[in-house]
């Protein structure tokens, strides 16, 4: 019975060195390339068996995820961003139900700003996270919205969304062209500032209705919202609101209409992370949150990639996913 017991060990542990990864070489403005040939050289020192797929255009990670966890695979692996790993999300995710309910999503951040694992109180190494047994059961935050060509769409994300300033600089953030790239291998906030900047230049107010928790609709001019359960975006911005991946929450921060010069005099305090001490920006919770614009289509972001147009519903699978970081 001891060698037996030997034998299954070393069975187990054969198989938890087998690993299987979907990698983003694009990701960072292309700095991703360096740093996945450097991890992988340290994974297969370290004894690992990494079989990976490399992404090829957007909505390819989806697509791997999606096959892997029809196949019945327990454990996938995200190199790469925010973006990445919300691809791969929604790979695994079909009609509100994890494909295969014992799947596992490790985050190997390598990404621009890596924004979704900030509010995780112990984060572990690369190399750590390929077979921990440490995860965490997050909420998983779920939107309804409409694509380009008008069909009705459901998205999954796990740190935050936004309408309005935010998502159109992010537009532009991610557009690929040589100058956003070589300023994201300069500096990744001033790239993010360029964006911004740019935007607030160009883009006015919106007409919004809004209706929380299915009461009333209400109009609200607004230059922004943000439903999040993450309070950091944009690599050095922060929202300054303390959130856990599994308070059953949505928080919303808005920010008023207000003039071009304003919109500029606020953005120190959102990295600062007092954004919402000014009079101009507010903030509450909810359960759900239906939003649409009048007369302006405006995209919608979530984890940092474009996913759609208003109008939308947002709501919350709470303690949803097995999260490793």
């Amino acid at each position: 019975m001891k060698n037996l017991g030997g034998f299954i060990s070393t069975l187990i542990s054969n198989s938890e060195k087998n690993i299987f990864v979907i990698c983003n070489l694009l990701a960072c403005g292309g700095k991703a390339k360096e740093r996945w040939t450097k991890f992988l050289a340290e994974a297969e020192q370290s004894g690992y068996n990494v079989n990976y797929c490399v992404t090829e255009q957007i909505g390819h990670a989806t697509e791997i995820a999606r096959r892997e966890a029809q196949k019945g695979i327990k454990r996938i692996c995200a190199f790469g961003g925010d973006g990445t790993i919300n691809e791969v999300l929604n790979g695994i995710i079909e009609n509100d139900t994890l494909i295969n309910p014992d799947i596992e999503l490790v985050y190997l951040s390598a990404g621009s700003s890596c924004d979704v694992e900030k509010i995780f109180p112990e984060k572990q190494s690369l190399l750590e996270r390929l077979d921990s047994r440490k995860s965490y059961l997050v909420d998983v935050c779920r939107l309804e919205c409409f694509d380009k060509g008008g069909n009705q769409i459901v998205r999954y994300f796990l740190a935050n969304s936004s309408i309005g300033i935010i998502s159109q600089s992010i537009a532009l953030f991610n557009r690929k062209t040589v100058f956003m790239d070589f300023l994201k291998r300069v500096n990744i906030d001033i790239a993010a500032l360029y964006a911004g900047i740019k935007n607030i230049i160009g883009f006015g107010n919106m007409d919004c209705r809004i209706s929380r928790n299915n009461r009333n609709t209400i109009k609200q001019q607004l230059k922004n919202i943000t439903v999040f359960k993450c309070p950091y975006f944009g690599g050095g911005m922060n929202y300054g609101i303390d959130t856990t991946y599994d308070d059953g929450k949505l928080h919303v921060a808005t920010i008023d209409a207000v003039s071009r010069f304003k919109t500029f005099c606020i953005i120190p305090s959102l990295y600062t992370g007092n954004i919402l001490k000014k009079r101009q920006a507010n903030y509450y919770q909810v359960k759900n949150l239906n939003f649409d614009i009048v007369g302006k289509k405006v995209s919608i972001e979530a984890d940092g990639e474009i996913v759609g147009f208003p109008p939308c519903q947002y709501s919350l699978l709470p303690r949803f996913l097995k999260l490793i970081i």
